[in-house]
């Protein structure tokens, strides 16, 4: 069937894509994310352990950057999505809260049809049920709460409760877990330190790695690093097999973009579509990119999206471009445009930063340059 919109598919994680994604949601419908589900840290962390799942954070984040917040209604579901409950709450307080909340009865739910708080307070009431004292409400995201929930309600599998969501947002986009499986990322440093938990090398939670990340796997547990596979979503490599452009954007380098191509069999899928294939290298600071300049982070991008078979894919096959702005941009550790210009990847050096966008990408300047490579017209 032919679309009325160009299906451009992105690999990320959760926060650095918000305004992009906000901004193609106006225009193209036909906008799809494929979300890394790793994270280990905070409130996640937390659903991991009792659920033994893969990580829904990202997941949320994504839903409400897409989600149509003109309706009144909608914009209420979004609220209690995003509303996480203090970090050093009691957490006899914070349980009531939530068991209003199951009731039907908190002032979250007020604005809402008796249909959606019917939805959300049944799935709170089995939340409470299945995860009985075990869970301590501080620092949680409602939103992370309703989707380990909705999993847990459809037998273990996430996209029922993301396309239940999608809906009642009415979101603009479709949203994949990049992989079903509850594995862990582990990463080598060059100095020959191993790190297993993502939260313990994104520099958020912990400080910054004291020396270059230099490669990345999947693992069973965060207290054992050693390498497991994890497998891709086969509604993930659909999206690919489908997509008029592949974009690997912005955000944190390792944990968002490199983790959600890292399941296996996403690479091959990738390589399989002959559509473009287009890299957008971070502008800021990123703790995840010490070290790593501009022709290295290519480097590291084909090294795991040909980790399925590095003797059949070749590199034009999973990468075609590299989009910069060499004229605004400030790439850590350095853009190295003469290295670049040797690689054999096309280059597409435009306008991508503003006055307002302070010194990062400007979704209003790369969503309609994203729009015209989506339907290979040229720049």
């Amino acid at each position: 069937m032919e679309k009325d919109h160009p299906g451009i598919v992105f690999f990320s994680g959760g926060t650095a894509l918000a305004g992009l994604s906000g901004q193609l949601a106006e225009v193209n419908p036909e906008c799809s994310y494929i979300i890394t589900t790793f994270d280990s840290g905070g409130s996640s962390a937390k659903l991991r352990n009792i659920f033994d799942m893969p990580a829904v954070g990202d997941i949320r984040n994504r839903l409400i950057s897409i989600a149509d917040t003109s309706d009144p209604e909608k914009a209420s579901i979004v609220k209690l999505l995003n509303t996480r409950f203090p970090k050093y709450g009691d957490k006899e307080d914070l349980t009531g809260e939530l068991q209003h909340l199951a009731n039907g009865t908190h002032p979250l739910m007020e604005d809402f049809s008796d249909v959606v708080r019917k939805i959300l307070s049944d799935l709170f009431a089995l939340f409470l049920e299945l995860s009985a004292d075990e869970f301590d409400p501080a620092k949680a995201c409602l939103g992370n709460i309703l989707l380990a929930a909705g999993f847990m309600v459809h037998k273990r599998v996430l996209a029922p409760p993301i396309a239940q969501f999608s809906r009642l947002v009415r979101a603009r986009g479709i949203v994949r877990a990049a992989s079903l499986d509850s594995g862990h990322l582990a990463v080598r440093l060059q100095n020959g330190e191993i790190i297993a938990g993502q939260h313990l090398f994104t520099g958020k939670e912990v400080p910054p790695v004291p020396s270059p990340i230099d490669g990345m796997w999947t693992c069973s547990d965060i207290d054992d690093p050693w390498p497991r596979s994890v497998h891709a979503s086969s509604l993930a490599m659909m999206l690919i097999k489908e997509a008029n452009l592949i974009v690997y954007p912005m955000g944190s380098f390792y944990s968002s973009i490199l983790a959600s191509l890292i399941p296996k069999g996403m690479g091959q899928a990738v390589s399989r579509n002959s559509c473009p294939k287009i890299f957008i290298p971070n502008l800021g600071y990123d703790p995840e990119l010490f070290g790593h300049n501009v022709p290295l982070q290519i480097e590291k991008l084909l090294e795991v999206l040909r980790m399925d078979n590095p003797a059949e894919i070749k590199k034009e096959s999973v990468l075609s471009a590299v989009l910069i702005d060499s004229a605004n941009g400030d790439y850590q550790d350095g853009l190295n445009l003469d290295i670049l210009k040797t690689l054999g990847i096309k280059i597409f050096d435009c306008n991508l930063v503003s006055e307002k966008s302070d010194g990062l990408i400007d979704p209003d300047l790369l969503a309609p340059v994203l729009m015209k490579l989506a339907i290979q017209e040229e720049l």
